[in-house]
């Protein structure tokens, strides 16, 4: 469940960057930056979900499993 908050969290501070970025209210070197945390916080949110893909799939697999077993 801590994972799901930290993704949350992170979707959020990604939202905030987009707007932040898309204003055009701040400089080039803090545009820089805070397209540098963009970064970091999707390629962080492309993991969890892929780890959350993974383990559906893994779950899905052994259920197929335990119903070909009962036939």
């Amino acid at each position: 469940m801590n994972k799901e908050i930290n993704f949350e969290k992170s979707l959020d501070e990604l939202e905030k960057i987009a707007a932040r970025l898309e204003s055009g209210d701040i400089s080039l070197d803090d545009s820089i930056k805070l397209f540098e945390r963009g970064m970091e916080l999707t390629n962080k949110c492309r993991k969890t979900l892929e780890n959350a893909r993974q383990k559906i799939i893994t779950l899905t697999e052994a259920e197929t499993e335990k119903e070909n077993d009962g036939k």
